[in-house]
């Protein structure tokens, strides 16, 4: 947070010389209009719609505060996104807003990117360091909340199994953290299978078709994001009467909450949770780097998560009360529309000083 303060330190001192300037007898020439300001994007995934409404999210937010931007979005390494922040560093960008492919090693290229004077926001993720600020939700939470409530549907007891997105990935590393601690503090609950769908709905199915034959009598089955609908597809193709179906979580998408809206309509006790995951924390972070850079610093007592770095948006969940509410904002929306929330301004200012 050390560069952080001094970055904006330094953008009062240039706005208090520009004032004290426009004081001065005028130039014989007409003065330049002041630079735009430019953000970077870097996002080494382009695999599901939730990325493509993040780019969108992080566009929109540049175009209402008249920024320009550079967008460096492709299916790539961690080699290859250390490439993206290089380029967006060489051409002088004044934030740069990461989704991350890795924890560690990105530190390196962030650190060259602030040393240099560029505000860098993370996204998606935490990392730990003094220079840059995470915003996001809580991910180990943000899990957590819907593994207590498979936990609780079984009444503390049973067989279940676990379905993964990309391993290594930080989201998921965070995530499946958050789910282990919910099953540490339930014994009664055995973790029988654990795969990996790679968020991917199709593989995820089949992923799930293969735990619920190869464990009969399965209790229950906890996924993400991206996943959850091909496991209530796959448990519906699986043959099993409803009474015997393993209980399932959802998931906060338009062709997932249609078809627990689906099941629900055919079987009025079926149950479900989604929590939603926000693209819209690309938008909240473009306006971060922008009020850091207009001079404002965040309030500490705002910084929490594991590293002491991180900007929490709040967390929103549906269930059997508010579904067919949610449902009524999908409407006009594509089946892999992510229900979205961005922060309001007043949120983003309470997080400044």
């Amino acid at each position: 947070m050390k560069k952080i303060k001094l970055i904006s330190m330094i953008m009062v001192l240039i706005m208090t010389i520009v004032v004290l300037a426009g004081c001065a007898p005028a130039a014989p020439a007409a003065e330049e209009p002041a630079q735009k300001l430019v953000f970077g994007l870097s996002n080494a995934w382009i695999g599901s719609e939730w990325r493509s409404q993040m780019l969108a999210n992080f566009q929109q937010a540049c175009d209402e505060l008249g920024i320009e931007y550079v967008v460096e979005h492709a299916d790539t390494d961690v080699p290859g996104q250390i490439a993206q922040i290089n380029n967006l560093i060489a051409k002088g960008v004044d934030a740069i807003i990461i989704n991350p492919a890795d924890i560690a090693a990105l530190k390196p290229v962030m650190d060259e990117a602030t040393a240099q004077g560029i505000v860098v926001i993370i996204i998606d993720a935490e990392i730990p360091g003094d220079d840059h600020v995470n915003v996001v939700i809580n991910q180990s939470e943000w899990a957590a909340i819907s593994a207590r409530w498979l936990v609780e549907k079984l009444g503390g007891e049973g067989d279940i199994v676990t379905i993964e997105g990309y391993l290594g990935h930080p989201a998921n590393e965070f995530r499946m953290e958050g789910v282990a601690e919910v099953l540490a503090a339930n014994p009664g609950i055995n973790l029988v299978g654990e795969d990996t769908g790679q968020w991917d709905p199709a593989t995820a199915q089949k992923v799930a078709a293969n735990f619920i034959a190869a464990n009969p009598g399965l209790d229950g089955i906890w996924t993400q994001d991206g996943m959850a609908e091909g496991t209530l597809l796959a448990v519906e193709a699986s043959g099993l009467p409803y009474e015997e179906w393993p209980q399932v979580v959802c998931e906060a998408r338009g062709s997932g909450l249609r078809s627990w809206k689906r099941v629900l309509d055919e079987h009025p006790d079926f149950d479900c949770i989604a929590v939603i995951n926000p693209p819209g924390c690309a938008y909240d972070a473009v306006y971060v780097a922008y009020n850091l850079l207009m001079g404002k610093e965040i309030d500490e007592s705002k910084l929490v998560g594991q590293f002491g770095n991180t900007l929490y948006k709040p967390l929103t969940v549906i269930d059997k009360d508010n579904l067919d509410e949610w449902l009524g904002v999908l409407e006009g929306k594509a089946d892999g529309y992510t229900l979205d929330k961005f922060m309001t301004m007043e949120e983003i200012d309470s997080w400044f000083k």
